[in-house]
């Protein structure tokens, strides 16, 4: 446990944050803080999603905070960093997208994908991302039914004009704490090969994409270590 640390877990804008519930709750049992961030309310805008987004989480987050991002939050942390200052003092990506100016969330994506999305909307909204897999690859990847239940629930319809919109330009910003990347599937090996280049610490859980809920203690040690080994013994 540290006095001076706190864990703000900040879900994907195409998931809930219920994804993170369960990491939440590991990491209050073992006396470490950690904030669940919702960013539901940065999705209500008709434009400017990135800087509505980043001004939703960081109403959320406390003082020296350790920003854990999972998936396409990882796009979003110049953005939160811009609007929380200084309270943000390191961050963790977990198979994360990394930060990408300039470019949209379709440009990173499949062409195969985007195109499904574009085709499959409906009142300017694409389907949500629960839909976008079979069902029986989420029912083994979740088999927990009130689990998997939870997430179909809390996943939203992302607006199109998101997915759309060009990541701002963040390079500059940057988190006093540095960065690290926790790898939980293969989808995310070029996320983390990049980490390893830019001489980040790096962890990788032999899970998937979801094991942020179906392994929530071991993403939690995981998290703990990271923040250690970022903050040294300054947590």
């Amino acid at each position: 446990m540290s006095d001076n640390r706190g864990f703000a877990l900040i879900h994907s804008p195409l998931l809930g944050p219920r994804s993170w519930q369960a990491v939440v709750d590991t990491l209050d049992s073992r006396g470490e803080r950690a904030v669940l961030v919702d960013l539901s309310e940065g999705l209500g805008v008709l434009r400017g999603f990135y800087a509505a987004l980043g001004e939703t989480a960081s109403r959320q987050i406390d003082e020296r905070a350790i920003l854990v991002a999972h998936s396409g939050a990882g796009a979003l942390i110049p953005s939160i960093l811009q609007a929380a200052g200084g309270r943000a003092h390191a961050v963790i990506f977990v198979d994360a997208l990394l930060p990408h100016p300039g470019r949209s969330w379709f440009d990173t994506s499949p062409a195969a994908l985007t195109a499904r999305l574009r085709r499959e909307a409906q009142a300017g909204r694409a389907p949500p991302w629960p839909n976008w897999l079979p069902s029986d690859l989420l029912q083994r990847l979740l088999p927990d039914a009130a689990m998997r239940h939870g997430l179909i629930a809390d996943a939203p319809a992302a607006p199109l004009a998101f997915l759309d919109e060009p990541a701002p330009d963040g390079q500059a910003l940057a988190p006093s704490g540095g960065c690290a990347y926790l790898q939980l599937s293969s989808a995310y090996d070029r996320e983390a090969k990049q980490a390893r280049a830019a001489a980040w610490p790096v962890e990788r859980l032999d899970g998937h994409h979801l094991s942020i809920m179906a392994h929530a203690s071991l993403v939690a040690d995981s998290l703990v270590d990271l923040a250690s080994r970022l903050l040294g013994s300054e947590t």
